[in-house]
C-alpha cells in the first residue's frame, strides 16, 4: 500500500487582525462619529425650523462622541448575540440564529439607541422632551446597525 503524505495548511491571520486594529477600528469609529454627527445636524436642522434651538458645537461635539461610544457597545452586543465568530481560526462568520431573527433582534439595538439619544438630549442638551424624543427616534432609526443582517450575505462571509 503506498503511503499517503499528510500535510496541514496554516494560514496566518496575525496582519489582517493587527491590520482591523489599526485600521478598521480606528477609521470604522471616525465613520460612526461623522455619520452620527450628520444624522443629528440634519434632526437638528428640522427642529430649528420648528423651535428655538440653540446648542453650542462643543456640547453637540461631546454629546456626539458619547453617542458614538455608546453605539459602539450597543452594536457590539447585538453583534455577540446574533454572530459566532473566531477569526483566529477562520474569517467565516456562523449565525447563531437565521436572518429573519436577526432582523427581529435588531429592534433591541434600535430601541437602545433611541433610549439612549432621548435620555443625552433631554438631560446633556437640555432639550424638551419632545424635542429630545424626535432626536432619539431619528437617531434610533437611521443608525442601528441595520447592515449587520445583510451585509455578511451579501459578502459570503457565512458559514452555513
Amino acid at each position: 500500500m503506498a503511503e499517503r503524505k499528510k500535510s496541514i495548511i496554516l494560514y496566518d491571520v496575525g496582519g489582517g487582525i493587527i491590520a482591523l486594529t489599526f485600521f478598521g477600528i480606528p477609521f470604522g469609529s471616525i465613520f460612526d462619529y461623522l455619520w452620527n454627527l450628520l444624522v443629528f445636524s440634519i434632526a437638528l436642522r428640522y427642529l430649528k425650523r420648528t423651535n428655538k434651538i440653540e446648542i453650542s458645537n462643543g456640547k453637540k461635539y461631546t454629546f456626539i462622541l458619547f453617542i458614538t461610544l455608546l453605539g459602539f457597545v450597543i452594536d457590539w452586543a447585538y453583534f455577540r448575540l446574533t454572530w459566532e465568530t473566531n477569526f483566529g481560526k477562520t474569517e467565516m462568520w456562523m449565525p447563531t440564529m437565521s436572518q429573519a431573527y436577526q432582523f427581529t433582534w435588531l429592534l433591541l439595538p434600535a430601541v437602545m439607541i433611541g433610549l439612549v439619544n432621548f435620555a443625552l438630549a433631554y438631560s446633556f442638551l437640555k432639550m424638551e422632551r419632545r424635542q429630545a424624543l424626535f432626536v432619539g427616534i431619528a437617531m434610533a432609526f437611521f443608525t442601528a446597525p441595520w447592515m449587520l443582517p445583510v451585509l455578511p450575505y451579501v459578502f459570503g462571509w457565512i458559514v452555513r
